[in-house]
C-alpha cells in the first residue's frame, strides 16, 4: 500500500472508500481529544461551526468505520454528523483488513 500524502503538518491525504462504493480522498488529522487519527469533516453550513470528532464504531463484519462528529452551535437535535469510509489494503484477506483498520487507530 503506498504511503499517504502529506497534506500539512499535521493532516494527511489517504484514499478510501465512500458507502456508495466509490474511492475518494479523505484528509485525515489527530483528534485533540482522543488523539484518533479521525477524517476531517469541515464546518457545519448552520452555524459554521466545525465539527468535532465525538465517537468512532468499527463494523467487522462490512469493513466500515464510523466516524461521529457534532457541532457546538446548533441545538441539541441537529448536532450529527457522520463520516463513514471503509479502509482497505486492496485485498479481499480479511486478516489483513483488521491488522490495516487496527493501524488506523
Amino acid at each position: 500500500m503506498p504511503s499517504p500524502l502529506k497534506y500539512e503538518d499535521d493532516e494527511y491525504k489517504l484514499s478510501a472508500i465512500n458507502t456508495k462504493n466509490e474511492v475518494i480522498d479523505v484528509v485525515v488529522c489527530k483528534c485533540k481529544h482522543c488523539n484518533e487519527i479521525v477524517p476531517k469533516v469541515g464546518i457545519c453550513k448552520d452555524c459554521n461551526t466545525e465539527y468535532e470528532h465525538k465517537n468512532t464504531v468499527e463494523n467487522p463484519e462490512t469493513g466500515y468505520i464510523h466516524f461521529i462528529y457534532e457541532c457546538s452551535g446548533c441545538p441539541p437535535a441537529k448536532r450529527r454528523a457522520q463520516k463513514i469510509i471503509k479502509i482497505n489494503d486492496g485485498s479481499d484477506n480479511k486478516k489483513s483488513r483488521e491488522d490495516l483498520i487496527k493501524s488506523f487507530f
